[in-house]
């Protein structure tokens, strides 16, 4: 099955601020859910050249983030439905920026 032009616009959008901040492509890789359609590929290609993607069972269905190798970058991949969500332990309101200032270099 082929990955859909939406999800890979997504990707480069997130590598994109990745990449800004001094992360190479082959020292980036994606962490999917395990089974995944994209984990069964093991890599994506991107606008930036080939994504290895990874599993982890501790990645929900639906969730993936980016990482660099030597954790200089990390970036969730997320659609707009994730922005706003509830947190579960005080039942607070928790936004999140378009842009958060903790996504990019760390």
């Amino acid at each position: 099955m082929a990955i859909s032009t939406e999800v890979i616009r997504l990707i480069d959008q997130k590598l994109a601020t990745l990449i800004r901040s001094g992360c190479r492509i082959d020292q980036i890789k994606m962490v999917c859910a395990a089974g995944t359609e994209l984990v069964k590929q093991g890599s994506v290609e991107t606008g930036f050249g080939k994504l290895r993607v990874e599993p982890s069972n501790f990645v929900p269905q639906g969730k993936s983030y980016l990482i660099e190798e030597r954790y200089r970058g990390f970036t969730w991949v997320r659609n707009s439905k994730d922005k706003e969500r509830k947190h579960s332990g005080n039942e607070s309101n928790i936004r999140e920026d378009s842009q958060p200032s903790a996504e990019g270099s760390l």
